[in-house]
């Protein structure tokens, strides 16, 4: 999301309350600023960081996305999570939302440093929202709550075996480290 009113732009990371986000800014997904840096470094566009524009995003303990990720998606919801984990070739769809780290869209290609001035953490949402408001002078608002998943268990460990989360750490371990997360 970019919004030039308040000079700042999102890289929205799914399923990590981003949807919250950018609606607390009044858009919609049919605006086109919507969309602008929604795959960070990423996307369809040489990585511009826009002068004097604040550039902040979400993260999320992987563990708990990727049960939120797999839960929502209605491609991977009835597949066993180690089937999801292992599939050497996933639909964008689910490459985007479950398999691909976090850190992929937001560290710089060239120098490997994050391209975020602030991060989000999902776990203090709204908090950290609240700051990030006023560090661009936007009035703060209560997040709404957007594409929440249905989870039966709360608790994203209950989800995993030894196997799965074996293959969740190696697939995440970029994130793991960069953003201090542990199972």
């Amino acid at each position: 999301m970019i919004h030039h009113g308040y000079r700042c732009i999102f890289i929205h990371q799914r399923k990590t309350g981003g949807v919250s986000i950018i609606s607390a800014f009044g858009l919609s997904s049919e605006d086109k600023e919507w969309h602008h840096y929604n795959d960070g470094v990423l996307g369809d566009y040489i990585w511009d960081r826009r002068p004097n524009y604040f550039v902040f995003s979400t993260v999320r303990n992987p563990f708990d996305r990727l049960v939120s990720g797999w839960l929502y998606l209605g491609e991977t919801r009835s597949r066993p999570l180690i089937d999801v984990i292992s599939d050497k070739k996933p639909t964008d769809l689910v490459h985007r939302h479950i398999l691909r780290p976090q850190i992929a869209i937001l560290r710089h290609p060239d120098t490997g440093a994050l391209v975020t001035d602030e991060l989000i953490r999902y776990e203090t949402l709204q908090t950290d929202f609240d700051r990030i408001c006023g560090l661009i002078g936007k009035p703060r608002t209560q997040l709404p709550t957007k594409n929440v998943g249905k989870r039966r268990r709360r608790d994203y460990r209950t989800y995993f075996d030894d196997e799965t989360r074996a293959l969740a750490e190696e697939l995440f371990r970029d994130d793991l480290d960069a953003f201090g997360y542990e199972f």
